[in-house]
């Protein structure tokens, strides 16, 4: 057999058939084809997007889903809670006029026929009086409409004045004074039910024992406010009347039992006990010895305001401190008397005050102080009329310093002046300020 020489390549000890040649040579291409496609891009790509295409995508959160990388989940935040909203502090406004003392020359002038008009007397005040968020006022003497009207030294006065009152703002009627007997028990009880009927609050008198004994609770601004009413005197008329007329029918103050009152009240739920006294003596500009002496009691025993009647004409205002049960010094506030709102005593007691005070809570919630007292000179203007008469209007006379009312002459004005300085002599500046209106 002879020797034929092998196909290929030789390389040392190896060959290289055709067939792996072609394989070789095939590998080549491939390494040089992708060795350009590395440098060259000959397809328009982008180094960038080149080289993104060979590092791996970031993990992307998922929301657990086969394949994803789930998210840390972002801490819980701690709950605040909600502050509880803090009420604001509630107040109350309240004045009380000077008494009201319905004399002949008065009843006269309001005569209107058949009937009786009191409103052109508060025409000119009307809109000071209820200026508050409750006005309180004193009528001496009655109004039942039972017996004959009298303005001497008798005081009834018609039940006309109850709704001329109300029109102008006038929420409450002190009926314990030293006239309230002056018609009689049975005009004491209807002077009780026409205030009822005309829808005019009332304290110091009453129709029963049972009413005597409920206090009598008015809420303002979501303030109790407690109201009593007391008489130092009933000028001798309890020895004729009825047992019951001092039993309860009028509060005499000394059949009553005033610390009892009190504390009835503070028991039904009053915040502030305001208490009315008519007492002292008549045209005396400084308080009795026995006024200071109620007084005192009265505001030892937890009254937070008192306010004085009878003398017509004004005393001073002072505040009375007691401290409580836990030795906190607690402060009432004492008007000793208002002077006269309207009267026929023309001249040197021809004027009084309407007094204000502000029933205040504190930053403690259900705690009240008795802030801001003010008074409001008021003169009461008598001009003659041509039939022999004379029309009468409360002013108040801060109103009208730099000028005066039409038809007024020039005495009445000097007159009305006076007054503004004569109250603001006797009032002071230590415990109230004076006001226009």
């Amino acid at each position: 057999m002879s020797n034929k020489p092998a196909k290929g390549i030789r390389i040392g000890n190896y060959r290289i058939t055709p067939l792996g040649i072609a394989v070789l040579a095939a590998l080549l291409v491939i390494l040089i084809a992708a060795i350009v496609l590395v440098v060259f891009h000959p397809f328009g790509g982008s180094p960038d997007a080149t080289v993104s295409s060979v590092i791996p995508d970031a993990p992307v959160a998922t929301d657990g889903a086969e394949g994803g990388l789930e998210a840390t989940p972002a801490p819980t935040p701690t709950p605040v809670p909600t502050p509880t909203p803090q009420p604001e502090p509630r107040s109350a406004t309240i004045r009380s006029l000077g008494e009201i003392a319905m004399q002949q020359n008065l009843l006269r002038a309001a005569v209107s026929e058949n009937t009786f008009d009191f409103s052109g007397m508060f025409s000119e005040i009307a809109d000071v009086i209820g200026d508050a968020d409750y006005t309180v006022a004193d009528v001496e003497g009655t109004l039942g409409g039972t017996t004959e009207y009298s303005g001497t030294t008798k005081m009834v006065t018609p039940p006309a004045l109850i709704g001329a009152l109300k029109d102008c703002g006038v929420d409450m009627l002190m009926l314990a004074n030293d006239h309230a007997l002056d018609g009689g028990w049975a005009e004491l009880q209807a002077t009780v039910a026409n205030c009822q009927s005309e829808g005019m609050d009332y304290v110091g008198a009453a129709a029963s024992a049972e009413e005597r004994s409920t206090p009598v609770i008015r809420e303002l601004n979501g303030i109790n406010v407690a109201f009593l009413a007391y008489t130092e005197s009933l000028n001798g008329n309890e020895k004729n009347a009825d047992p019951a007329a001092t039993e309860y029918g009028v509060n005499l103050i000394s059949k009553s039992n005033a610390k009892k009152d009190i504390e009835n009240a503070r028991a039904a739920g009053a915040d502030v006990i305001v208490a009315y006294c008519s007492w002292g003596e008549m045209l005396k500009q400084s308080p009795t010895e026995t006024e200071v002496q109620i007084a005192k009691k009265l505001a030892e025993w937890g009254v937070d305001v008192i306010i004085g009647y009878n003398p017509h004409v004004v005393q001073p205002a002072m505040w009375l401190e007691n401290k409580d049960a836990d030795g906190n010094v607690r402060r009432t506030l004492c008007l000793g008397a208002t002077g006269n709102f309207l009267s026929d005593q023309y001249g040197q007691y021809d004027n009084g005050v309407i007094f204000q005070f502000t029933i205040q809570e504190t930053e403690e919630y259900g705690k009240f102080i008795i802030t801001s007292p003010v008074y409001i000179p008021t003169f009461v203007w008598r001009a003659e009329t041509e039939d022999g008469k004379y029309d009468y209007h409360t002013l108040a006379v801060g109103q009208w310093l730099d000028t005066e009312p039409e038809g007024m002459a020039y005495a009445d004005a000097a007159r009305m002046r006076q007054v503004w300085a004569d109250v603001q002599k006797v009032m002071g500046t230590d415990v109230a300020t004076v006001a226009a209106e």
